[in-house]
């Protein structure tokens, strides 16, 4: 396990993609132990022939049209018209529109790339700070997959063998807690600095905008209620949300050129390649793991660090806040369930519980150097260096720490509600 670890560690400082570090090092340890090569084509293909990972595709697909049809402009703009009148205002249509727009991507880093930049502009043209409207666009940016859908409750569901369908439900109060959390840092920083507010939207403006936006409002509606009704699986939800896209992009706003079509779907089967060779080096990675007994013999130091599940989830929080900040989101879903599952099984903690604890983990993980990717889409489109953008997000973590805390200590908050739809 020494040679395992030091090779993926070397392999990393060296430079070199996650996927390729966790694949190089494994082989090692295939060579090193007389094991033959063909199980890691054989893991690595298990790995990736799964029905779930489907909906993976899919879903950036859907989030990819919804960024290229310009859906994100209507969406801001009906946010606007909402809570625009507000101290601070855009920075509470900021986390808005993100609360709405998760309900259509399912990832972070799609949300800050297209709804983001269309915030910054407009938060720059009001003459907010740039480390405010950073700060908070990527913190707000978080809650795409908390709220459903979410790439990473499907890749968590996959290797937990937990519902999918449960966790995307389960995700919508922990979603909600962190809007309102942070609408309470934004209201704060801009009253102590005296933010400019807008006047406030008529009814008849609202309902205007409203009109302007109601095809792509539908978009989660259709997707999370079609889940939540049993009359689509996530996998088929992805489906249909990429058609949906793509007959209002294409027909009805028609601003869904045949160029842009093409660089979509350019876009998207490189970051699908991307995730899907992660997931399968991940899994043979992980695959190593469990032959060393690795989970066996965490799940005893744990039992012997905890006596109680609180202390224990307090623990395993520590151990994702560390990983996310050096690994990528999907490469820690992949190598850590195997390895807490049994902890989860001795300290009776739902599996659901703790999918929605992991990914919120995570996405405060690539908030954080040196891996963060927020961090660097961020530094692109505000154009400030790394250090600044980091500076800019670290106050817009504390609402994000506060509300991982209470979902933590308290599993109603987020089990109540998928207790209740799928009774």
């Amino acid at each position: 396990m020494i040679l395992l670890f030091g090779a993926l560690a070397l392999l990393l400082l060296l430079g070199m993609p996650v996927f390729a570090a966790l694949g190089l090092a494994s082989l090692l340890y295939l060579f090193v132990h007389g094991i033959q090569p063909l199980i890691a084509v054989q893991q690595m293909f298990d790995g990736i022939d799964k029905f779930p990972l489907l909906a993976v595709p899919f879903f950036i697909l859907a989030g990819n049209l919804m960024n290229a049809a310009e859906i994100t402009d209507r969406l801001f703009a009906f946010a606007r018209s909402l809570v625009g009148h507000l101290r601070g205002g855009l920075g509470h249509v900021n986390i808005v529109a993100s609360v709405i727009f998760s309900g259509m991507s399912g990832t972070a880093v799609a949300d800050a790339g297209g709804l983001g930049t269309v915030e910054l502009k407009a938060m720059r043209d009001q003459g907010y700070d740039m480390s405010f409207a950073v700060g908070i666009t990527a913190s707000s940016s978080t809650i795409g997959p908390i709220i459903p859908p979410s790439l990473a409750m499907i890749v968590y569901g996959l290797m937990a063998n937990a519902s999918v369908g449960q966790l995307f439900v389960a995700g919508i109060v922990p979603g909600l807690l962190m809007a309102l959390a942070l609408h309470a840092l934004v209201w704060t920083i801009a009253v102590r600095r005296d933010y400019p507010r807008e006047p406030r939207a008529s009814l008849a403006q609202v309902l205007a905008s409203l009109r302007a936006s109601a095809l792509a409002l539908l978009t989660p509606v259709i997707i999370v209620g079609g889940i939540v009704a049993g009359i689509v699986t996530p996998t088929e939800a992805a489906i249909v949300a990429v058609l949906y896209a793509l007959a209002i992009g294409a027909f009805a706003y028609r601003s869904l050129s045949p160029d842009k079509l093409l660089a979509v779907l350019l876009e998207t089967f490189e970051t699908t390649a991307v995730i899907m060779i992660m997931v399968a080096a991940s899994v043979l990675f992980g695959w190593i793991l469990v032959r060393e007994n690795v989970a066996v013999q965490f799940s005893q130091a744990m039992l012997a660090l905890a006596s109680e599940p609180w202390q224990a989830l307090l623990l395993l929080n520590l151990l994702l806040l560390i990983a996310g900040m050096i690994m990528e989101t999907i490469a820690v879903i992949l190598i850590l369930t195997p390895i807490v599952l049994p902890v989860l099984h001795a300290f009776a903690i739902d599996p659901v519980q703790f999918g929605v604890i992991m990914v919120l983990n995570l996405m405060i993980g690539l908030m954080t150097p040196p891996i963060g990717l927020l961090l660097f889409v961020m530094a692109r489109i505000g154009q400030l260096d790394l250090l600044a953008t980091t500076r800019a997000c670290l106050p817009f973590m504390l609402p994000l720490f506060a509300v991982l805390l209470l979902i933590s200590l308290f599993p109603p908050i987020t089990l109540f509600l998928p207790q209740l739809v799928y009774r």
